[in-house]
């Protein structure tokens, strides 16, 4: 008995000093936000990203967030970006944020909705047409999806895009079910996307971000689904012969931060950056748009072939990828906000 209660004792002491230890930790993550540099006192961010430096994405960091933030803020706000994945993918940086060794992050769709699982809704198979369906839905919920990274821990900073993702095949054209059957597809954006290929016939092998290229050079798999700009950036397009321009899936984006890092700054500090970002959030998704879209048109010109699908080969997709929706209802969405989401495609399509 004495036993027994010793070691009630003994887990109840490590259970507090465990306890006390991610306090402390998260603690003294907050406290290394404010840093002095150069005589002057301010508010350090280190980020994480996907985004390969010099094109598309970062690009568009440096000139419309660092550079506007540090004007801005009088140079009391930096943020300090780690760009190319170099700080590791998505579930990477996610995990340096949870800890401490990053402070927030510029995020594809998939890191969105690991961050937020919630945001997966907007990332479902053909639910999107065209811009315009995005930016309409966009403008019924923004507000609510500051709410949905709020109670995952985050604050989201900035909304923006990867934009429409697009099918690239090295092998042949992939516009039936059965060329997805024999391609080598590799999948990397989580449990929705694997979902989606699976539907389409394929059988889709797991692959981290940065083993992509070198799986695709090397025979490894032969397909994938990405942005055009994506391509570009990492080359893949001296490799792939073939693209299909379907917007198979958009993948919004964006700018997270910690919430235990976001609360460190005075609130006259977080209004003045929460405005300033909303203000240009569409701008830059335009930005992201026309980027990709010269992308798309260099990969065409280097010599990609252009896939073109029938509209029956296209009932096929949807036939299949529809069903997609209802199955994740409960894991990352709810069932309401599906209805609402529809509700909202509807209302626009039948004005448009």
């Amino acid at each position: 008995m004495k036993s027994k209660k010793f070691m009630r004792l003994l887990w109840r002491f490590f259970i507090l000093i465990s306890i006390c230890s991610v306090f402390l930790f998260q603690e003294a993550s907050a406290e290394n936000i404010k840093q002095l540099r150069d005589g002057k006192s301010v508010y350090f961010f280190k980020m994480g990203t996907l985004a390969p430096d010099g094109v598309g994405w970062a690009s568009l960091i440096k000139k419309m967030i660092n550079a506007e933030i540090v004007k801005l803020t009088n140079g009391e706000v930096i943020f300090d970006w780690y760009y190319g994945g170099t700080m590791g993918d998505d579930l990477d940086i996610i995990a340096k944020m949870r800890n401490g060794q990053l402070q927030g992050g510029g995020f594809s769709g998939w890191g969105m909705a690991m961050a937020c699982p919630n945001m997966a809704i907007m990332e479902l198979p053909l639910l999107f047409n065209n811009y315009n369906e995005v930016e309409y839905v966009y403008s019924k919920i923004r507000p609510r999806l500051n709410k949905w990274f709020e109670k995952n821990g985050y604050h989201l900073l900035c909304l923006v895009e990867q934009d429409f993702d697009l099918l690239y095949s090295v092998k042949h054209e992939l516009k039936t079910p059965q060329d997805l059957k024999k391609s080598r597809i590799l999948t990397w954006y989580g449990q929705l996307e694997e979902a989606a290929l699976k539907a389409l016939g394929a059988s889709p092998l797991p692959v981290r971000v940065p083993e992509v290229a070198s799986s695709v050079r090397t025979g490894v798999v032969d397909a994938f689904v990405s942005p055009a700009i994506w391509a570009i950036g990492t080359q893949m397009y001296t490799v792939m012969k073939y693209i299909n321009p379907l917007r198979i899936r958009y993948s919004p984006a964006g700018i997270v931060v910690t919430t235990r890092a976001w609360n460190q700054l005075p609130k006259e500090l977080q209004a003045a950056i929460d405005k300033y970002a909303f203000s240009i959030e569409k701008e830059f998704r335009q930005k992201v748009r026309e980027s990709n879209e010269k992308c798309y048109k260099a990969m065409i010109k280097f010599g990609m072939k252009e896939t073109k699908m029938t509209s029956a080969e296209l009932d096929v997709f949807k036939e299949r990828l529809f069903p997609v929706w209802d199955k994740f209802v409960g894991k990352f969405y709810s069932k309401d906000d599906l209805a609402e989401i529809k509700k909202f495609l509807a209302e626009y399509r039948a004005n448009h």
